[in-house]
């Protein structure tokens, strides 16, 4: 105790019992202090990484930009190729370049939603939408690309399923298009199904096909980004929609794969806002002629979920036998797949005074030919309400798709602000061939000076331009309206920047409308008439 106390005395004393107390508190300094330095880390961290996403962010938006701009001139001109003359060889050349432009197109799209999801910047929207019209037209929408490969493709909304529920209906799409896309696409017999159940309060969304299924080597892996070959594609699609899922609160899952086909299964928290509609009724009997694997079994379970009572055959004398014992029915729908049997059963329904529908796509109707023998057709891949109104004798649907109208642009002066010559080329062209008198600047500076001097009944800009850009001369000219008291001119804004906040931006600036390139063509026109 005596060496400790005697310090104090001697000379210097203050001097070591200031450097023993510093000493003494050190442990307590340090730990006090660590807790501050590992913040400051920390903070230096977080800001380090959202200077790098931003960093990638800005890249992406670059690279996007310049791979776009030359992308929009390649499918611009095809889409006027497209218009022209050509013989049947030329005609596929045109085809293939314009389906391989698309690819392109969609690829750098999925690499800025990977961005997005990446630096935690993807939005959802939700608002309530018709749930059975966006399942629907999913398989509507690639219905063309598993037709021409003989395969079948239906799907099917069950009876328990509210058709309207609330979410981002976009981003549901998107992940749909995708897995039964990737079905489609690795499908090469029998066809793919799109099936919509609830479990408690989950939506199951389930995508089966009778493809070759996952090699089992790939199944662990096939979430993750660039896990495919080239020849499969980028690896990028599943798993965007694997994150997707999982930021609408879900999940993805390969939950069964064999050599005869895999199943994909999508699940999403089912929204206490989803309201059940009434549910359609057809309390008649229906004969159903089919060996489809999808669309028979879709069509045969939601005519039994509307309290129909059902019969099923998969070939002629499957059904000429069910005529033959007598039984009563309604209603028979056969698949135009069974070519003339088909017909031969059409002439024995309208002997037996049964109503007949045949079922067909768009391209079975140009080369079954006439339907006489039948009081009307149902389209593949069915919609439940055509279905019903058919069979409730209501008008029936047209077969084809009819080419949109073109947009009537007669009289209309536009002004057309746009520094690449070929991308002003095929604007030009397009808008002319619709009727309007184009006047074409190259920089921003030219646009104010044609504005200022004329009245154009609309302007389209671009938002990267020498000079002034094109939201400079946005502001500018609605400012120039608003002082004189003119009514404001149609203005649309377009840019190869496909990031939300270059649209917020076109937007803010006073564009009425904004465009992505490739700019679809058809959708500029429309939006000047």
């Amino acid at each position: 105790m005596r060496l400790l106390a005697a310090p104090a005395a001697l000379p210097g004393g203050a001097r070591l019992g200031a450097l023993l107390n510093r000493f003494a508190a050190r442990p307590e300094a340090q730990s006090a202090e660590r807790p501050s330095l590992e913040l400051q880390e920390a903070e230096e961290a977080r800001a380090r990484a959202e200077a790098g996403s931003i960093e990638k962010s800005r890249f992406l938006a670059t690279v996007s930009h310049e791979i776009r701009t030359p992308l929009n001139g390649m499918l611009g001109m095809t889409e006027l190729l497209r218009a022209t003359d050509l013989d049947a060889e030329q005609r596929s050349y045109v085809e293939a370049i314009r389906a391989s432009g698309a690819s392109l197109a969609a690829l750098i799209d999925e690499i800025l939603d990977f961005s997005k999801i990446e630096a935690g910047k993807l939005e959802l929207n939700e608002a309530p939408f018709d749930l059975t019209g966006l399942v629907e037209g999913v398989a509507e929408l690639l219905a063309p690309r598993a037709h021409e490969k003989g395969l079948d493709i239906a799907s099917l909304v069950c009876a328990d399923v509210p058709p309207r529920i609330v979410g981002d209906a976009a981003r549901l799409r998107q992940v749909l298009v995708n897995l039964v896309g990737n079905a489609v696409k690795f499908t090469e017999r029998g066809g793919v199904g799109l099936r919509v159940t609830t479990a408690g309060t989950q939506l199951k969304f389930a995508v089966i096909d009778s493809g070759p299924g996952v090699p089992e080597q790939k199944r662990r892996a096939i979430f993750d980004e660039f896990e495919t070959s080239a020849s499969e594609g980028s690896g990028l699609g599943l798993a965007i929609s694997k994150r997707l899922t999982e930021r609408m609160g879900g999940n993805l899952q390969l939950d069964s794969s064999s050599p005869e086909g895999s199943t994909f299964v999508l699940s999403l928290p089912l929204s206490s806002e989803a309201r059940a509609n009434a549910p359609h009724a057809f309390r008649d009997r229906v004969l159903i002629v089919a060996n489809s694997p999808f669309e028979a079994p879709y069509l045969a379970e939601k005519l039994g979920q509307a309290g129909t009572e059902v019969l099923r055959a998969r070939n002629a004398d499957e059904a000429l036998a069910i005529f033959a014992g007598g039984r009563i029915m309604e209603a028979l729908i056969v698949d135009c797949a069974l070519g003339e049997d088909a017909r031969r059963l059409g002439k024995v329904a309208r002997a037996a005074g049964i109503r007949s529908l045949v079922l067909l796509s768009a391209q079975e109707r140009r080369s079954f030919g006439s339907l006489r023998e039948f009081d009307g057709w149902l389209v593949k891949p069915l919609r439940s309400a055509s279905l019903f109104a058919r069979l409730s004798g209501d008008a029936l649907p047209s077969l084809s798709t009819p080419a949109a109208a073109k947009a009537d642009l007669s009289g209309r002066e536009i002004l057309l602000a746009e520094d690449n010559d070929i991308n002003a080329l095929i604007v030009i062209r397009y808008l002319e061939k619709s009727g309007a008198r184009v006047f074409r600047v190259s920089d921003g500076k030219a646009a104010l000076a044609q504005a200022a001097n004329r009245r154009f009944d609309a302007i389209i800009l671009d938002l990267r331009m020498p000079g002034v850009d094109g939201l400079e001369v946005a502001r500018r000219i609605r400012a120039a309206e608003l002082a004189s008291c003119t009514t404001p001119c149609r203005l649309i804004a377009v840019s190869a920047d496909a990031f939300e906040a270059a649209g917020e931006a076109a937007r803010a600036a006073g564009a009425d409308l904004f465009l992505t390139k490739p700019v679809d063509l058809q959708r500029l026109a429309e939006a000047l008439a």
